[in-house]
């Protein structure tokens, strides 16, 4: 083995660790995510819609959940293309 492989090694694993790291958030910035999400609800269908669904501003998505749980108990079930 050469003399440079163990430094050349070591910062592949830096960088890879470097790339890691900043790709997966954390499960407490996921959890904050989910909690501060407001989610619209088709008044007619009584189905609801999060963010980044393309039904979310739909002319009959009038009614505002502040979570998913408050649209559940509220009798309003989750998009089937958004899965919310």
């Amino acid at each position: 083995m050469k003399k440079y492989s163990t430094s050349i090694l070591a910062l592949v694993l830096l960088a890879g660790a470097i790339m890691l790291a900043g790709s997966f958030p954390s499960r407490l910035a996921c959890e904050a995510q989910a909690a501060s999400s407001v989610y619209h609800g088709n008044r007619n269908s009584h189905i609801f819609h999060q963010p980044a669904c393309r039904y979310f501003n739909c002319k009959n998505c009038t009614v505002v959940f502040s979570s998913r749980e408050q649209a559940l108990n509220a009798g309003f079930r989750p998009c089937k293309i958004c899965k919310p």
